[in-house]
């Protein structure tokens, strides 16, 4: 049976606040014990604490996060009987000792669960073996997940579908349609998520480095001792000068990129979430099981290298987002990492890791610059930790609750210097000093938008623990939020986001033709969610080289869901589709000849006809229409259209997309037709080519190649094939 959001338990005075544990299992407090790490977490004011299971050593600790009102996130480690006794989880499932250790941990209260991790890397297979085949690699670790996610259910615990590595593209929800067994996640599972934001602002794609490639300033680039530090290029071994800085971020401005073309970023839960409207018709839980910022990354050459006071501002912002204005799907952002373990002390907040690199050199470890920072004044713990302690705790406010009772907190901490959350509320032309990539300063508090009664800091006592209950139900129907302004926002139902290059194939197409005796018939436009009140008013279209610098993006208010009790589920594997606006219904002739939009040569798209022997059949194409940005309206996609030799429409027919290194496929619905997005960019006008290749699956067929996003444009084509004997 299906499970509203409401129905998932959450800690007692939620606020959001997560954190990843240690990086191995085995911790066992270290010198200090559980009880000192519950103090410390319970000072932070953590709702949700990552930790790892081998064969049960995580009970002790586990029993006291729950009794201090801690969720612990429990990601278990499977391992095969010896001499395999490795914790590679690909492939495979959970077996008898694992079940047993499941047991124990729900009795004790445990109820969120993960199996797997990062299915997509190599790493985390036997013997470094991941298939080839991305497609298969994806439907494998679905079949083994299915097994897993049972179990789970069937003990009383909600299990979490695997995190895929922040950016990844291995579509296990796609998978699982592949499959028919979708619904599954409906009925108590969730989504991990390792959502690390690298060196790119909260905001990003939305910022103005990103979006119109910001200039940055000799005030800007001023880090005070960091400087040099924070610009330090590894590979050239030396400090970027601020003319290879501003010529980086105007070779890659990208006005039009959104979430789905590159979701490396802290937002990347909304990429999962736009991938569960999709596949499921609705939002399911999304956990944070790692991410957030570490010191020292610089992915992204645009913007400086994450300082020690870059991390507790992002910290605090990412925490003060979450328990303001984080959609109610997104569970919990969970930061890596608390404590030092082998090969990832640079990441740790509590240890001495950096305090000994900015002295004396890092070696080069982890790709850090190998220059020291004199007077840097890091000890043992990272600034990050006052200024979360520091942090008004707030209650997050689901839908049809109202604000938790202030709760009183059991210690008392002064920082000498309190830090307030920096602005995430948009502003004109006032970002947040990271994104202005000037030195850090005192950030000012802004109230939210929406009043929130203010709650004392979350502290609750260790021997007084509010229980965890199951039981505790929201079950009135969410509360609107208000209008929030947003460029390119996905609302549910969303245009179909296309699981970039990790897609799942379908089993054997069953072929099922249907006579058409008249011309096909328009399908209904797909209903979409408004943020203003009906009737909804159409934007005129917008050049998207016209596009300048949004204002500051404030992460949006929670997503608008349906009451629990209005949600259907989902029964069938359907694939959700955007309708092509407003084709016109034509009747093909049947013979050779080709209907070709002239548009076409000009975009240099191009038709390779089949490779094929007179009197054997192939896939012919018939039609060739393109549609701009105007008839589009906002439409990225390849339209499929597929009939036989009468043009009588055929269903169930695979149909694919192929690009350089990689390729996706769909099949089609009960009207012949399907769809495929668009999101690679290419420029006509230099002569250049599309990526995109779109051909029919199973006989020789012809390919129309050289399709894409012309200068950045959202546009469409559509293409029909017919089934044909060559002559």
């Amino acid at each position: 049976m299906p499970i509203a959001l409401a129905d998932f338990p959450r800690p007692p005075s939620d606020n959001g606040r997560g954190l990843h544990g240690s990086a191995t299992s085995g911790w066992s407090g270290g010198d200090e014990g559980y009880d000192f790490w519950i103090r410390e977490l319970v000072e932070l004011g953590i709702k949700w604490f990552k930790v790892l299971d081998n064969a049960g050593d995580s009970l002790p600790f586990c029993e006291k996060l729950i009794d201090a009102g801690i969720f612990p996130i429990v990601r278990i480690l499977r391992r095969d009987p010896p001499p395999n006794d490795t914790p590679e989880p690909n492939p495979g499932h959970l077996g008898a000792p694992e079940e047993k250790t499941i047991q124990r941990l729900i009795a004790a209260g445990v109820r969120y669960f993960e199996t797997n991790n990062e299915p997509n890397l190599n790493v985390e297979w036997k013997h470094n073996a991941m298939p080839g085949n991305a497609i298969e690699a994806a439907k494998l670790v679905a079949l083994n997940w299915l097994f897993d996610a049972r179990l789970i259910l069937s003990l009383g615990g909600f299990p979490g579908l695997p995190a895929i590595s922040g950016g990844g593209t291995m579509d296990l929800m796609g998978a699982l349609v592949t499959l028919g067994r979708q619904d599954i996640l409906l009925e108590g599972c969730w989504i991990a998520l390792h959502n690390s934001g690298g060196n790119r602002p909260l905001i990003f794609p939305d910022d103005p480095i990103n979006r119109s490639g910001q200039t940055l300033e000799p005030e800007q680039y001023d880090h005070g001792a960091f400087t040099s530090w924070a610009w330090w290029n590894t590979a050239e071994r030396r400090a970027d000068p601020i003319e290879e800085i501003n010529a980086a971020r105007a070779h890659q401005t990208n006005p039009a990129g959104t979430i789905q073309q590159d979701h490396a970023c802290v937002r990347e839960f909304e990429y999962y979430n736009a991938l569960a409207m999709k596949y499921l018709g609705r939002a399911i839980p999304i956990i944070g099981a790692a991410g957030g910022y570490q010191i020292g990354r610089r992915d992204d050459l645009r913007y400086p290298r994450v300082t020690p006071d870059a991390h507790r501002d992002l910290t605090v912002a990412l925490f003060d987002f979450m328990q303001r204005q984080a959609p109610d799907y997104y569970f919990a952002a969970t930061p890596w990492l608390a404590f030092d373990a082998s090969g990832y002390d640079a990441d740790a907040w509590y240890g001495t890791f950096w305090q000994d690199a900015l002295t004396h050199g890092s070696g080069g470890h982890n790709n850090l610059p190998t220059i020291t920072v004199p007077n840097h004044g890091l000890g043992e713990r990272l600034p990050v930790i006052d200024a979360v302690k520091a942090m008004q705790n707030l209650a997050r406010r689901l839908p049809g609750t109202q604000p938790a009772p202030p709760v009183q907190p059991a210690i008392t901490i002064k920082p000498e210097k309190p830090v307030a959350p920096p602005v995430l509320e948009p502003a004109p032309a006032a970002f947040p000093s990271w994104l202005r990539d000037e030195p850090v300063a005192e950030p000012k508090r802004v109230e939210p938008q929406t009043p929130v009664a203010p709650v004392a800091p979350a502290r609750e006592p260790v021997s007084e623990p509010a229980p965890v209950a199951r039981e505790e139900k929201i079950t009135a129907p969410p509360v609107e939020p208000a209008p929030v302004a947003r460029e390119e926002r996905i609302v549910a139902p969303p245009t179909p986001v296309e699981p970039a290059r990790e897609p799942v194939s379908e089993p054997a197409p069953v072929a099922r033709e249907e006579k058409i005796t008249a011309p096909p018939v328009e399908p209904a436009p797909v209903a979409r969610e408004e943020t203003v009140a009906p009737p909804p008013v159409e934007p005129a279209p917008v050049a998207r080289e016209e596009i300048v610098a949004p204002p500051p993006f404030d992460f949006g208010a929670p997503e608008k869901l349906a009451p629990p009790e209005t949600i259907a589920p989902v029964t069938t594997p359907a694939r959700v589709e955007p309708v092509a606006p407003e084709p016109q219904p034509f009747t093909l002739p049947i013979g050779d000849e080709l209907e070709w939009d002239w548009r076409l040569d000009a975009l240099n798209v191009a038709l390779e006809p089949a490779q094929i022997e007179s009197g054997f059949t192939y896939w012919k194409l018939a039609r060739a229409v393109y549609q701009g940005p105007d008839e589009a309206k906002d439409n990225h996609q390849i339209f499929y259209t597929i009939v036989n030799e009468r043009n009588e429409i055929i269903e169930f027919q695979k149909v694919l997309q192929g690009w350089a290194d990689g390729e996706t496929e769909a099949i089609t619905n009960e009207r012949g037709e399907t769809n495929i997005p668009l999101w690679a960019a290419y420029a006509p006008e230099r002569n250049e080519r599309g990526p995109y290749a779109a051909w029919v699956d199973g006989l020789p067929s012809d390919r129309v190649v050289g399709l894409g996003l012309p200068s950045k444009r959202h546009v469409s084509f559509l293409l029909t094939w017919r089934r044909t004997v060559a002559r």
